[in-house]
């Protein structure tokens, strides 16, 4: 199970990475250019060209250049009505929206004052401006109400540094993805999906319903105001008592108390067994999927006695179809000794009566004259056989 969700995700952080990789490529190879407005609109076109046919893999494409230090990209987003593109531009705090078609066409201004600077901007991540192949993830960030991570590497044209391009994960595929593959599962089961940080693990997505479970910290208003930590989850030992239980085991067996340090040290054991209030004893299987410096860990609670009943169900199934078939071929075989016995007794007792020149009693019947006028028999044992 674990295997099939790592590998859902990491095909789409890949996905992303080289999608980045390929336009940071353009960009060396001078196929891009924002010596114009025009010019920085055309890189705009390529940038949503790639991501409508990805939309559902990464939300965002992006440059930022020197000196100006403004950023340009492709957005998507989907709800209800479908899903919606935009190009931005921010300079200072205000990022600016134009709503457009797939193609780019029929640009509609919005304007968005989203009081961020590039030197807070949680989509900021140290690059190192000396080298052309540096890259990097950010951690999972909050932005209007939405979880991301962003991927980013160095631009270099004709040598030098000129900027970033990146581009945006939506952490709300993340939960998607989860509670669509729980569906799939015969028995009771959490899953659970982490950034993996030192200060402290991330909860970036989860298969319980976003109704029931929301990932981010909110205000008395409900306006989000971050995405929550595995300690103030485990501090509600209700709702989220499976993880109560697991952080627990990492502040016994880690200094800091994180899965971040517990996947670590490969040598720790990444299935385990918990035993909760309820008298439910679940087994907890780990795994982290990592790039770069980008780390996630995935959680699977399954309860120990469903997977006990299916698996008893199963073998019940199994020995029934077993009996089933065993029985059958018993029957058939029964059968066709006794048709053989019976042709094989015939045989011998007419090579008896052959051996005493009796040539009617073993045909049974009178010769028969073919067209030909060649006598021949109308039956014989050995046709039975």
């Amino acid at each position: 199970m674990l295997t099939g969700i790592a590998s859902e995700f990491t095909s789409r952080i890949q996905a992303l990475e080289q999608s980045v990789d390929m336009h940071t490529r353009n960009w060396q190879a001078g196929r891009y250019s924002a010596a114009t407005e025009d010019d920085k609109f055309n890189v705009f076109r390529f940038l949503l060209g790639d991501l409508v046919p990805h939309v559902h893999t990464y939300t965002a494409l992006h440059f930022v250049l020197l000196p100006e230090g403004a950023l340009w990209g492709a957005d998507s987003w989907i709800d209800e009505n479908g899903t919606h593109y935009a190009a931005m531009f921010q300079e200072g705090p205000t990022l600016n929206y134009w709503v457009c078609h797939e193609d780019g066409s029929n640009l509609t201004d919005v304007d968005w004052n989203v009081n961020k600077t590039y030197t807070n901007a949680p989509w900021v991540v140290n690059l190192d401006n000396t080298s052309s192949s540096s890259a990097a993830w950010t951690k999972p960030y909050l932005f209007t109400d939405f979880g991301f991570a962003t991927h980013s590497r160095t631009i270099f044209q004709n040598g030098t540094f000129i900027g970033v391009q990146g581009g945006d994960f939506a952490l709300e595929f993340v939960g998607d993805t989860l509670r669509e593959l729980q569906g799939t599962i015969p028995y009771g089961s959490y899953i659970y999906a982490f950034g993996l940080e030192k200060a402290g693990d991330i909860l970036i997505g989860s298969s319980i319903s976003w109704q029931i479970g929301d990932i981010y910290r909110r205000d008395n208003e409900s306006i989000a105001l971050g995405l929550l930590t595995l300690p103030e989850l485990a501090a509600n030992q209700t709702f989220w008592e499976p993880l109560r239980v697991l952080h627990a085991h990492l502040l016994r067996t880690t200094e800091t108390g994180t899965l971040f340090d517990y996947l670590s040290q490969r040598t720790r054991p990444t299935t385990l067994e918990f035993t909760l209030s309820d008298g439910g004893v679940y087994i907890v299987q780990m795994k982290e999927i990592s790039s770069l410096n980008f780390r996630w860990g995935i959680v699977h609670f399954v309860l120990r006695d469903d997977i006990l009943e299916a698996l008893t169900r199963s073998n019940k199934k199994t020995i029934g179809t077993v009996a089933g078939v065993v029985s059958g071929g018993i029957l058939i075989t029964v059968v066709f000794s006794f048709f053989l016995a019976t042709a094989l007794h015939r045989i011998s007792r007419d090579l008896v009566l052959l051996s005493d020149f009796k040539f009617q009693d073993v045909f049974q019947k009178d010769l028969d004259k073919s067209s030909s006028g060649v006598s021949r028999p109308s039956f014989s044992r050995i046709a039975e056989l």
